[in-house]
């Protein structure tokens, strides 16, 4: 009796850890045709004369870099394909620019500060085309608002200058190691619009908070270009009525979430955008 009970009790136990696992699997879009075959990043056609072919591009960023929800293929990983550009990528989900670790269920990695300055992946004796940078959601949780910080005045760009405990200090920051480092352009890229209600809400970050957030990374950009040498650039997908306005159905075969696309959203919508812009700046 006690042998089938232990039996009984396996089978039980393997078949709960089962369906756990297809829970996971399916939260993580895997079996969704939004991520499905014809949207990998093995079916791009690559451009027979991009003006990116041969660019090196470094990414920092969190989630939404990384492609969290479309099996860690995204924008960097689309345009490579499609344009043969270099993309190096640095992105670990639930991470912040705030220089604080953010360790837990779904984070598990450093700041964008410490990473961009202890990466293996990033060169720094490289000679790369641009930077681009996420302006990330995490620091536009309701959570993070209050570490927002301020700009520093504009005669000051000393790299020891900002405080990296701030969202606003850290995006300084990376404008100021990546003049140091590289000496080529920064781009911060936003995500797509977040609205107050309907398929495109969130209600953490909510698209209110986000939307300051980038409207001070444009101070910030107005500041560093000011700045001889120095050269910052914003990917807004955010504020562009044009970009943003397709149907709800497109939306939802588009994008897991406010936040994350899936590799339909990365493929069809967000990289054409980002290959345009970069090739214009770039190219």
């Amino acid at each position: 009796m006690k042998k089938r009970t232990k039996i009984a009790l396996g089978i039980i136990a393997a078949a709960v850890a089962a369906a756990v696992v297809l829970v996971i699997l399916f939260a993580c879009g895997v079996f969704t045709p939004s991520n499905g075959k014809k949207y990998d990043v093995s079916s791009c056609t690559m451009q027979e004369d991009s003006p990116l072919r041969g660019k090196t591009i470094y990414w920092l960023g969190s989630s939404v870099t990384l492609g969290m929800e479309s099996q860690n293929q995204a924008v960097a990983d689309f345009l490579q394909a499609t344009t043969g550009c270099i993309s190096v990528k640095e992105a670990v989900s639930g991470t912040t620019l705030i220089d604080e670790p953010m360790r837990g269920l779904f984070s598990s990695g450093d700041s964008y500060v410490t990473r961009l300055k202890e990466s293996e992946a990033f060169d720094r004796t490289a000679d790369i085309d641009a930077f681009i940078c996420q302006i990330s959601t995490n620091d536009a949780k309701s959570a993070n608002v209050s570490k927002w910080g301020s700009l520093t005045a504009d005669d000051v760009t000393d790299i020891g200058a900002f405080d990296v405990k701030t969202t606003l200090g850290a995006m300084e920051f990376v404008v100021a190691y990546v003049e140091q480092t590289w000496d080529c352009p920064v781009f911060f890229y936003s995500g797509s619009y977040i609205a107050e209600e309907g398929v495109r809400a969130s209600k953490d970050p909510s698209g209110e908070n986000y939307a300051k957030l980038v409207g001070y990374t444009y101070d910030l950009a107005e500041k560093w270009n000011k700045v001889e040498g120095v050269e910052v650039g914003i990917i807004d997908l955010f504020n562009d009525e044009a970009f943003n306005a397709v149907t709800d159905e497109a939306y939802e075969v588009y994008m897991h979430d406010p936040v994350h696309p899936f590799k339909a959203g990365y493929k069809e919508w967000w990289t054409p955008y980002f290959d345009a812009y970069l090739s214009e700046k770039i190219g």
